[in-house]
C-alpha cells in the first residue's frame, strides 16, 4: 500500500500590495494639487456672474415696486460690507468676500462706501453701474437711466 500525501495548495491571493496602494494615493494627491486651484478659480468667475444676476433681480424688483406703489425706491450697495438692500427693506443681499466691487452712480445717491440707484414711479432711474471683479472674471451690471433697464454682461 502506498501512502499518498496530498499537498494543500494555497489559493492565489488577490489584491494589491501596500506599495501599489501608496503609488495610487500619491498620483491622486498630485492630480488634486494641480486641478484644485483651477476648479476653485473658475468657481469665482461663476460666483461673480451669479452675484451680478442676483443684484440685477433686486434692481428689477425695486423698479417694479416703484411703478406699482407710485413711490420711488432706492437700492443701496455697500462696497465695504459687500451687501445690497432696498431702502426700508429688511432683506439684504450679501456678496462673496472674494469679489471686488467698483460702482458708478449718481452723485446725489452716493456717500462714502455706499452707492445707490433710485427707481422712479414712471420707470426711469438715476442709472449706474456695478462691476464685480475677481481673479479671472469681470462682470458688469448696468442700469440705464432712461428706462431703468438692467443689463448683466461679462467683460473681457
Amino acid at each position: 500500500m502506498s501512502l499518498v500525501v496530498e499537498r494543500q495548495r494555497q489559493p492565489h491571493l488577490i489584491g494589491f500590495t501596500l506599495a501599489e496602494l501608496l503609488v495610487v494615493l500619491v498620483i491622486i494627491g498630485l492630480a488634486s494639487a494641480v486641478l484644485a486651484p483651477r476648479l476653485l478659480s473658475s468657481q469665482t468667475g461663476v460666483s461673480a456672474e451669479i452675484t451680478a444676476m442676483r443684484l440685477g433681480n433686486l434692481y428689477k424688483e425695486s423698479r417694479k415696486q416703484a411703478m406699482l406703489t407710485g413711490i420711488s425706491q432706492r437700492v443701496v450697495v455697500d462696497t465695504v460690507a459687500k451687501m445690497a438692500w432696498i431702502d426700508g427693506g429688511i432683506n439684504r443681499l450679501t456678496f462673496p468676500v472674494t469679489l471686488e466691487l467698483e460702482t458708478t452712480t449718481a452723485e446725489a445717491e452716493t456717500s462714502p462706501g455706499l452707492a445707490g440707484i433710485r427707481f422712479f414711479p414712471d420707470g426711469v432711474s438715476t442709472g449706474g453701474e456695478v462691476r464685480f471683479v475677481s481673479d479671472n472674471s469681470n462682470v458688469l451690471l448696468s442700469v440705464l437711466w432712461v428706462n431703468g433697464e438692467v443689463r448683466v454682461e461679462k467683460v473681457q
